[in-house]
């Protein structure tokens, strides 16, 4: 098997049917599975993803509190694909993702893509870098880097897809989608999340990014995609929290 998609899903209800759809219609072309883990979804998501999974025999659809690292793990060992691919089940893919899909197939094998919205990642890299790790903050990054010390990790800053997203503001914490109890441990995971990728993010990203950035002449690519993380004294970071919790309480 060529691909396997890989992703978690909590509380997409509201964008998985379209997700589905556009998945489904622009990759029929390749022989893919798609594995996702629903992470207790209270929104109605895990009818869905089951409806879909009765209608196409290379859909699995497993249950599990889990972070969405753990998840993507779990969905991992669940598959076969030569390839990795993450998706997220709340972004509706653009055709461009066919044909992201197919120069990576022609050209670009032995190392892993990053583009926006869409990572794929050969399956031994996957494997030697001990795959994604349980975090709910920064795993992607996290991940991207320990690839990146292998020499195989290239970046593609083009747009997949578009991410319908519901939240308020930029912080996932923030969003519509959980009652206050689920964003305050959602923000205090981010916080543990940050302890966890403190080396990674004293590192220059900008800079990786820029580096390892490949053109594949699919579309314009962004330049503010990959910043640096602010680095705040402890201070300023306890200043930043109690203003992210503030919000927090306040929505």
């Amino acid at each position: 098997m060529q691909f396997s998609i890989c992703t978690t899903n909590y509380q997409c209800a509201h964008a998985l049917d379209r997700h589905l759809e556009s998945v489904f219609t622009h990759l029929k072309e390749f022989d893919f599975e798609y594995i996702v883990v629903d992470n207790k979804s209270k929104d109605g998501s895990l009818e869905i993803l089951k409806k879909w999974e009765g209608q196409h025999s290379n859909m699995k659809v497993l249950s599990k509190k889990c972070t969405m690292g753990e998840g993507r793990q779990i969905s991992f060992g669940h598959s076969i694909g030569d390839y990795i691919l993450v998706l997220d089940t709340d972004t509706v893919y653009f055709p461009t993702s066919q044909e992201f899909l197919k120069i990576y197939l022609e050209k670009y094998t032995d190392v892993a893509i990053q583009a926006m919205f869409l990572g794929v990642f050969p399956r031994p890299i996957w494997e030697q870098i001990g795959g994604r790790r349980s975090m709910n903050a920064f795993e992607d990054v996290d991940m991207w880097i320990r690839i990146w010390q292998l020499g195989k990790m290239r970046w593609y800053p083009v747009l997949m897809g578009d991410n319908v997203k519901e939240v308020g503001g930029t912080y996932d914490f923030l969003s519509t989608r959980y009652n206050k109890r689920e964003r305050i441990t959602r923000l205090l995971r981010k916080e543990y999340d940050l302890l966890k990728t403190t080396k990674i993010r004293e590192l220059d990203l900008e800079k990786t990014a820029k580096e390892n950035t490949i053109d594949l002449g699919l579309g314009e690519m962004r330049t503010d995609w990959f910043s640096n993380y602010p680095k705040l004294t402890r201070k300023e970071n306890i200043k930043r929290f109690g203003r992210e919790m503030k919000r927090t309480l306040k929505g």
